[in-house]
């Protein structure tokens, strides 16, 4: 009668075969040796940053320098036009064609805009990047806007609008900008509603033209060789050209209130911050976390570790967000905090928030909030770091910005070396300084700066 069973000489017999087999392919296995951010300027003037992380997926961007910071005063939400055609055709393609064979390998095409870039970016499985280059080069180089093309986005416009004017965080983040910087930074990502069409194929030329050039450009890659993407950098037609001169950020303060209906008020104070190249930075980015930020356990009411969290708590029962916020630019800088409350209780959250940012001035933080916070800080920078998506406009904005990118380990070794008297010095010299608020939503509760600070 046959067994059904294995003998044990025929176990151990396969188990040996296989990892004989095992060994013989982890001989022929493919070692990936951890690489750093590397950097290139070609003779063109546009500067070449790249990541090697082994990523099946390779991302690519082309970035400018040319947010909306740089709009001219007769021409506010030009680069929200522009973010909106970047899906037009190009002097080589078709917008059909672009999506058709964009499509066709699985990848993804985009354009995104901040206060100070725009950022063309592509992303496909390492096989199709051929494809994939081609038509980035298309939408960030070789613009060709039609009349008909820019009218039909006017929709996409108005769409954009509706969407931003039923976010009040949004709206929070621009009139704080606004309030603070009035013109430069102050200058909104989004169109004003009455320029809405307003821009013809004139005007994205001459803004294009102007700021779409070799000198304001960086050519970013993550999950490609550096020196593929150098090569690959000669095939990208930048139009030959000097930075533009641009007007220096200034903080006024001030402040701006957007009264609506709503039963909660969204609202945000915050002082004078420091430029991305001051020794300041990181001491400020330390003690935003000291402060706290938002909850790091889903649900959780972040009492724990968060002081402004724990002094909202204490003036309602309502539920709340209550967050310290850093913004770092070129030129300039913001910090404070935002709170979000209930409409009845905003008067009572903000002022017990307030007293508790000020305390921060007094010598109140410990060291070992110190340390704390200095764990924070790079456990989120690695975190981050582990989105391609993220680290892609990370170090392309960065390069563009200083022509240089800091590796990981640098900026664990610059955090470790943020004392406590760092903290105290920065919170004394940026919370005293000149505040400005903004606030929106149901604000028959809500006091006046004045009152406040």
């Amino acid at each position: 009668m046959k067994s059904f069973g294995r003998s044990v000489a025929s176990v151990i017999q396969g188990r040996s075969l296989a990892a004989q087999a095992a060994a013989k392919q982890a001989e022929h296995r493919f070692k990936a040796t951890p690489q750093d951010v590397k950097v290139t300027k070609l003779p063109s003037g546009v500067v070449v940053t790249s990541l090697e992380n082994y990523s099946p997926v390779s991302r690519i961007a082309v970035v400018y320098g040319a947010g909306s910071r740089h709009e001219p005063a007769n021409a506010l939400g030009i680069t929200h036009s522009l973010r909106v055609a970047a899906n037009q055709s190009s002097k080589k393609a078709t917008a059909f064609g672009i999506a058709k064979n964009i499509q066709q390998i699985g990848g993804s095409l985009s354009c995104s805009t901040s206060r100070e870039q725009v950022i063309y970016s592509v992303s496909c499985l390492r096989n199709n990047l051929a494809t994939g280059i081609e038509h980035l080069n298309n939408v960030a180089t070789g613009h060709d806007f039609k009349p008909w093309e820019v009218q039909d986005a006017a929709k996409v416009q108005r769409q954009d609008l509706e969407l931003y004017l039923h976010s009040p965080e949004a709206q929070l983040i621009e009139a704080v900008h606004k309030a603070a910087f009035r013109d430069t930074l102050g200058q909104s990502l989004y169109m004003p509603t009455d320029r809405v069409g307003a821009y013809g194929v004139h005007d994205l030329d001459a803004f294009v033209k102007s700021h779409y050039v070799a000198h304001n450009a960086a050519l970013a890659g993550v999950g490609i060789d550096h020196d593929v993407l150098v090569h690959l950098a000669k095939k990208f037609t930048f139009a030959p050209g000097q930075t533009p001169e641009h007007k220096k950020a200034k903080y006024h303060g001030g402040e701006l209130r957007l009264d609506q209906r709503s039963r909660l008020v969204h609202a945000a104070i915050v002082t004078e911050g420091v430029a991305v190249d001051s020794a300041d930075v990181l001491p400020l980015g330390v003690l935003q976390l000291v402060l706290g930020t938002g909850p790091y356990v889903k649900y959780s009411n972040n009492l724990a570790s968060s002081k402004v969290a724990k002094a909202a708590a204490s003036a309602t029962t309502h539920p709340f967000t209550a967050s310290a916020i850093c913004a770092v630019y070129s030129d300039a800088g913001l910090f404070g905090f935002q709170v979000t409350a209930d409409a009845r209780d905003a008067g009572k959250v903000l002022k017990a928030v307030v007293n508790t940012v000020t305390q921060a001035t007094k010598n109140t933080i410990t060291d070992a909030e110190v340390q704390r916070a200095k764990h924070k800080l790079k456990v989120c920078c690695h975190m981050d770091a582990e989105s391609s998506a993220e680290r892609l406009e990370w170090i392309g904005a960065e390069v563009l910005l200083a022509g240089q990118v800091y590796g990981l380990e640098q900026f664990d070794s610059e955090v470790d070396k943020v004392t406590l008297e760092d903290i105290n010095r920065v919170a004394k010299k940026i919370l005293n300084g000149k505040p400005t608020m903004a606030a929106v939503g149901d604000l028959s509760s809500t006091p006046y700066l004045d009152e406040l600070v």
